[in-house]
């Protein structure tokens, strides 16, 4: 199974890699299998479909499997389901429309379906969004910047649904026993509403980009190695969300402090680390008077806000930094450096 997990060592690997969440201008398409942990036909020739369909398609297609009833029903996935208007399981679908596949016809609907995302991955999209996502050991959650982009004029109600899929869900499937390895299973979404937020309200002009900033704490039954982030992309019409385009992140960067280099200070905290509006005191301990430079970088590597540069004495050492000093919602890093080395913590802004 594809490692989804990437350990940056060092924050200036992580602020310098150059790791952009740019909107790919690519077409994908969705393929959700609706399932349940108790359908027997689900976890027979429904389970050998869709470990086949994504062995033909995950370089171009988005997959997930989407439980309506059982043990791995979430009310996104059973949100999702009620949208496709399922009447059963399993059922396949290429975006909103049914496939029509069943035991008899799945070796023709198998090279029927690899066709049909081919084809559509050779169109120009209308939309898409970039994704970075990064994991916080400080506030175990999973942090999200997203760039939405129209690369064609459209007339729509769009929005944006941001996703966690578990890909390797260790649990019960019938026929399959209870310790089955579940892939792409769509578990639940960012925000509140299961169809994510409201990009736009009618026309949107070529060109136009939007950017966005989420959270979500991570359960304590994840395997944060095995989760990855999907964007979807859904036009609205009275009630019913069809699919436009999707991107996905199968690596979560772990945004951590160098542990390599030497501490430039000791005791070094920021409270709070979440700010939403007011201020953050940045607090720390220096062991000797020294040069030193207290900057606050952005998840790119540019600098936001120089809060210090020069001699300070050894000892207890406060400041602060306003809210309407830094820019958009999403994490950013305070960094001290002085000759003795470098220290990093991480400022998360809503």
């Amino acid at each position: 199974m594809m490692q989804k997990f990437t350990l940056s060592i060092a924050f200036l690997l992580l602020a310098f890699s150059g790791y952009s969440q740019d909107a790919p201008e690519t077409q994908s398409t969705l393929i959700t299998k609706i399932s349940a942990t108790w359908c027997p036909p689900c976890g027979g020739w429904g389970w050998d479909m869709f470990h086949n369909l994504i062995e033909d398609n995950e370089q171009k297609a988005t997959l997930m499997a989407v439980h309506h009833s059982g043990n791995l029903l979430t009310p996104t996935s059973g949100a999702l389901a009620d949208n496709f208007m399922i009447t059963g399981q399993p059922q396949f679908f290429m975006g909103n429309v049914n496939q029509g596949i069943f035991s008899s016809n799945g070796a023709a609907k198998r090279t029927e379906v690899q066709q049909a995302v081919n084809e559509a991955a050779e169109q120009a999209p209308v939309v898409n969004t970039g994704i970075n996502a990064t994991y916080s050991e400080a506030t175990q959650e999973i942090n999200v910047n997203t760039r939405t982009e129209f690369f064609q004029d459209a007339d729509a109600n769009y929005y944006l649904g941001l996703y966690i899929v578990n890909d390797g869900y260790v649990g019960f499937q019938q026929n399959q026993g209870s310790n089955a390895e579940h892939e792409k299973v769509l578990v639940t979404a960012f925000t509140p509403t299961h169809f994510g937020e409201q990009l736009t309200t009618g026309g949107v002009t070529d060109g136009t980009t939007m950017d966005g900033s989420y959270s979500i704490a991570i359960d304590s039954e994840w395997d944060i190695e095995k989760l990855e982030v999907v964007a979807i992309i859904w036009s609205e019409s009275n009630g019913v969300y069809t699919y436009e385009n999707s991107n996905i992140s199968t690596n979560i960067d772990l945004a951590v402090n160098n542990e390599i280099l030497t501490e430039a200070v000791g005791d070094f905290t920021i409270e709070p680390t979440i700010m939403a509006n007011g201020a953050s005191t940045i607090n720390f301990d220096l062991f000797d008077q020294d040069y030193y430079t207290i900057n606050i970088m952005d998840q790119t590597g540019r600098l936001v806000k120089s809060v210090f540069k020069g001699e300070l004495s050894a000892g207890t050492q406060r400041f602060t930094v306003e809210r309407s000093d830094l820019g958009a919602a999403g994490i950013y890093y305070v960094t001290i450096e002085s000759a003795a080395g470098q220290s990093t913590r991480e400022l998360i802004i809503k």
